[in-house]
């Protein structure tokens, strides 16, 4: 299984084939769409790999990063193009956030995982203590986001949250074993990101297009 995250600033690589496990995390201030690839075939060679030795795949699919977010999903559809085979699992950031929190803090409550969506905006989602998520994802303006009434779980480089997190690959690994299904599973073509809301540029030219 290869498994993928650049949803946010910190891009998460996991492997395991065979037995074998290997992990990356790209730091925040390397360029993605650069490196993904080659740190991909570096974990490949540790495992003593080649990418047509793994039929499964699990990628992030946001929210987050506009960028970053059509870079792991590209890199997918890239490695995939012309095979309709449904092995690629779907995540999304809210998923890996509660994972991981559960896993280091054991919450006994229900608990919201919160995205800074930037302009006074909150990508946010809950989840129960066990990991079921409870409705869906959702944007909210800072006057909602102060009213929460549950614990808020934020990614540490935000720091909006009153929790703070840092999802590592080995999670990620995890988390996409726990949910690989093949009743869950889609083809690299029908990958899509989790935007949420219009990209910045979006927002601008419905501004335009109204006046």
């Amino acid at each position: 299984m290869i498994v993928l995250s650049t949803a946010y600033k910190q891009a998460l690589i996991g492997i395991e084939l065979d037995g074998k496990q290997t992990f990356k995390c790209l730091d925040a201030n390397c360029k993605h769409s650069e490196n993904l690839l080659p740190a991909l075939d570096e974990l490949l060679q540790e495992v003593g790999k080649c990418l047509a030795d793994n039929d499964k795949y699990a990628v992030v699919i946001g929210p987050g990063s506009f960028t970053g977010l059509r870079i792991s999903t590209s890199l997918i559809k890239g490695l995939l193009a012309g095979e309709n085979t449904k092995n690629v699992l779907a995540l999304t950031t809210f998923d890996l956030m509660a994972y991981s929190y559960i896993k280091n803090f054991a919450p006994k409550e229900n608990f919201v995982c919160v995205i800074n969506a930037l302009s006074g905006k909150y990508f946010v989602c809950e989840y129960s203590c066990t990991g079921d998520k409870i409705g869906a994802e959702m944007m909210i303006d800072k006057e909602a986001f102060s009213k929460l009434d549950k614990t808020t779980v934020s990614l540490e480089e935000e720091g909006v949250g009153q929790q703070l997190i840092s999802p590592s690959a080995q999670e990620l690994l995890a988390l996409a074993k726990q949910k690989y299904d093949k009743s869950n599973l889609i083809s690299a073509a029908q990958l899509v990101p989790l935007y949420i809301r219009k990209s910045q540029a979006e927002d601008a030219l419905a501004e335009k297009e109204k006046k």
